[in-house]
């Protein structure tokens, strides 16, 4: 039985042409699959910087409510920065009001539990973090009257919680298989002591020679 060659070379290039959209589909759900990964754990990065940029904020409130929860329980004399106390606390509820607070840890917590993987505690982390600033923030909204403190113990220092998130970020800036690590604040600060203004004159002196090229090529074209 002869074949006819003519027949069998349009199956096999339907057949080739068939098994490259099939891998070509693959490979753009995986793209796409990382892409909306990428996409999450940027917002778990982008929560994290808002809720450490107010910590240190939110920390010194807490000490003091503490402080006032205290004095009242005892009966002691109360403290001479209870209005300042009280001034400063509704600052801070202006600028982050407890339903802020309620989306940006339920999402930082959906996002962990969906996105993050649990090397070295990474998920735990985060999702401790959302908990302990949650249980923080609900304490002195409601002026110690809720025990959503007597759950949380250890409370971090601003600088404390500052490292850790710097650890996180680079964790999951890792999980990113980005290769870049997070800039420290220290580092930010050492290079505008060391290197802001020499960058800066070089970026004037750049500028400057681009407009006299320019300058230049204009008056020879005349």
């Amino acid at each position: 039985m002869e074949i006819d060659i003519y027949k069998i070379i349009p199956i096999v290039f339907s057949s080739i042409a068939i098994a490259i959209s099939i891998i070509s589909i693959y490979f753009t759900r995986q793209n796409l699959k990382k892409q909306l990964r990428l996409g999450k754990l940027e917002e778990v990065l982008e929560i994290l910087s808002f809720l450490d940029s107010h910590y240190k904020g939110l920390f010194l409130l807490f000490k003091d409510m503490e402080e006032k929860v205290e004095v009242l329980a005892n009966r002691k004399e109360p403290p001479k920065n209870l209005q300042a106390l009280a001034k400063y606390k509704e600052s801070f509820i202006k600028m982050i009001d407890y339903d802020t607070l309620i989306r940006k840890v339920s999402r930082l917590n959906v996002l962990s539990k969906a996105y993050l993987p649990n090397n070295k505690n990474l998920k735990n982390k985060v999702l401790t973090i959302a908990d302990v600033y949650f249980a923080m923030y609900t304490y002195v909204n409601f002026d110690g009257k809720l025990r959503t403190k007597s759950a949380y113990t250890v409370i971090p220092k601003p600088a404390e919680m500052q490292a850790l998130v710097v650890e996180i970020n680079d964790q999951i800036i890792f999980e990113m298989k980005l290769g870049y690590k997070h800039t420290r604040n220290r580092d930010y600060y050492k290079y505008y002591k060391n290197h802001f203004q020499k960058d800066l004159s070089n970026a004037i002196l750049l500028e400057r020679k681009r407009l006299e090229k320019e300058r230049s090529a204009s008056g020879n074209s005349l």
